[in-house]
């Protein structure tokens, strides 16, 4: 894997261990959500991870498409499912569903960019 796209990997991961661990400091999301919105933040956090994995995975446009809405898919499930583990958080189905809706949105906008 070339060095660049590996960096734009490694700064997906490390955002995304980032977002978990904010989001499981007692008080802290729902002080972020009051501020900002809930939604608003799901949306752009998962919108930001869509870019850095589009940005490290190569092939062509569909499949690279495809592989970045699969791992948001899968991590935005994580996140749900260790939300549900903390007494001061909940799991939202509707959570998941604006993180992909923003995956969606990037994705498509990347795919007819490039």
């Amino acid at each position: 894997m070339q060095a660049h796209r590996l960096g734009w990997l490694v700064g997906a991961f490390l955002f995304f261990t980032m977002m978990i661990g904010i989001g499981s400091i007692p008080g802290q999301a729902s002080a972020l959500s009051a501020r900002f919105g809930d939604k608003i933040l799901h949306a752009l956090a998962y919108g930001f991870m869509t870019f850095l994995f589009y940005r490290a995975f190569v092939g062509q446009r569909l499949m690279r498409s495809l592989a970045t809405l699969c791992v948001i898919a899968v991590l935005a499930l994580f996140d749900e499912t260790v939300q549900g583990y903390l007494p001061y958080r909940n799991a939202s189905l509707l959570d998941w569903c604006f993180d992909m809706g923003a995956a969606l949105i990037v994705v498509t906008l990347l795919t007819l960019r490039s």
